[in-house]
């Protein structure tokens, strides 16, 4: 995993920069979105990783396949991933470029994982500690897990914070038991 994300960064950072230039970050968005959900289907992912399939012909199949959806710069970067044999890690590329774009307009993606359903009130609530906390807007999404018991985990780029109830009884427990 690391080693696809290590190949993928420099095309993502190409990528960012030209959809930077040319102010085109959510078209370049969505243009590696559909390549990404393109290149994880299954049976594209096959003849990705067949070593008998030309790179020409691979660009072609997955050009039609995204016909209308990518322009002549879209078909270009196919071109170049395919000559290089890179287009395996279009989904890591994608992943960074949102990385790099969610930075670049200030923008951090938070992950709360609640025992419970959270409220319109307490979903806005947290969005604002959060922003108020990291200094920029901030994206949440919200996944339940009952197993956490109660609580919440949050986690917005480098900041974790584990307040379930799981995580208070491990502590708990440990120190019980030292």
């Amino acid at each position: 995993m690391a080693e696809a994300n290590t190949i993928a960064r420099p095309y993502a950072q190409a990528v960012f920069e030209l959809a930077s230039e040319s102010k085109k970050l959510a078209d370049w968005s969505t243009k590696l979105s559909t390549l990404s959900a393109v290149a994880s289907d299954a049976q594209v992912s096959k003849l990705i990783s067949n070593p008998n399939i030309e790179s020409d012909q691979l660009v072609d199949l997955i050009t039609s396949i995204c016909a209308g959806k990518l322009d002549q710069e879209g078909k270009n970067f196919v071109k170049i991933l395919a000559e290089n044999d890179r287009l395996d890690v279009i989904t890591e590329i994608f992943d960074t470029f949102e990385v790099l774009k969610a930075e670049a307009e200030k923008i951090v993606k938070a992950e709360v994982i609640s025992a419970f359903k959270l409220t319109a009130p307490q979903k806005t609530d947290l969005e604002k500690a959060l922003k108020k906390r990291l200094g920029c807007e901030v994206e949440v999404s919200v996944s339940i897990d009952k197993s956490i018991i109660g609580g919440a985990i949050i986690r917005a780029g480098d900041l974790i914070i584990d307040g379930s109830v799981t995580s208070q009884l491990d502590r708990l427990t440990r120190e019980l038991t030292h």
